[in-house]
């Protein structure tokens, strides 16, 4: 299955201190990631509220970094505010390259051309490759994989099934990373300091935060929309939660969503209402995620 996303905005960084420099300032182990692999990891604040969630690939001479495009300008300038005595460049190459991800275990033999190159990546939660390449060689990219990519209503299905959490819909300055189950897949915690550690050891230390992003599945002819409410069903005054992503499953035949369902409620199998303009529309059912396991 190939996705494409070269609509991320995309950075390159430079400097023998690049690899310093982002491990400190990103939440994963910079350090452990080698030529020929990407990781996934956020930048915060110092009070360990989300800035950004990207992706970090490293090449033998450079680093890149893709993310959301309505990030572009926020992620430039707080990783620029802590360049200071390092000899690092951030360079926007938003423009200059496509990024391809082929979901698929076997290397797909993409770069064969220098001025492609690759990475492993399990950007949603199976084997797969990043490949990034000069946009004038999308065609000639595609011909070598033999495929074309599925188109955006696809996408977004194939990210609900997985329970990838999203930067304007389940994420946003407001978010905690652990909230969304990021500290599963982009936090180290056996690496150096960063920016924002010690509130997201603390979270480690005391165990939970007060709400997560859970799978939701809606009951009978229950049409949910983003924004609707979840209440407690045996309360059904008491609200407990809220729906980020809307999608029809294929593979399961069946409407599905994502939602933020406050701790004590969210536990997987539950039953929640669900109430829009102050009326209760019909019920949902809480439950892990991804909806379809790789």
């Amino acid at each position: 299955m190939l996705l494409d996303l070269s609509d991320r905005a995309k950075f390159r960084v430079t400097g023998k201190d690049r690899t310093r420099f982002l491990n400190g300032q990103l939440t994963n182990d910079i350090f452990e990631l080698h030529p020929g692999s990407a990781i996934y990891a956020c930048a915060l604040t110092a009070k360990g509220k989300l800035c950004a969630d990207l992706f970090v690939a490293a090449t033998d001479e450079n680093h890149y970094l893709d993310t959301e495009s309505v990030l572009r300008e926020s992620l430039t300038a707080r990783l620029e505010k802590y360049i200071i005595a390092d000899d690092v460049t951030l360079e926007d190459v938003t423009d200059q390259f496509g990024l391809f991800h082929l979901i698929d275990s076997n290397c797909p033999g993409a770069s064969q051309s220098l001025e492609v190159f690759q990475n492993q990546s399990t950007r949603f939660g199976q084997p797969g490759f990043d490949i990034w390449f000069p946009v004038d060689q999308a065609t000639s990219v595609l011909e070598r994989l033999h495929q074309d990519p599925i188109d955006a209503g696809a996408l977004e299905t194939l990210r609900i099934e997985q329970g990838i959490a999203r930067w304007g819909t389940e994420l946003s300055e407001n978010v905690l990373p652990n909230e969304a189950d990021l500290d599963k897949r982009a936090i180290s915690y056996t690496k150096g300091c960063y920016l924002g550690q010690e509130v997201i050891s603390r979270i480690k230390s005391l165990g939970h935060v007060n709400r997560h992003l859970r799978g939701l599945l809606p009951a009978g002819d229950t049409l949910v929309q983003v924004g609707d409410r979840l209440v407690d069903a045996a309360e059904a005054g008491k609200e407990v939660g809220f729906i980020t992503s809307v999608g029809q499953s294929r593979s399961l035949g069946r409407p599905i969503a994502l939602g933020y369902i406050r701790r004590g409620f969210d536990v997987p199998g539950s039953t929640l209402q669900v109430r829009r303009n102050n009326t209760l529309i019909g019920s949902l059912q809480v439950c892990s995620l991804p909806f379809i396991s790789a």
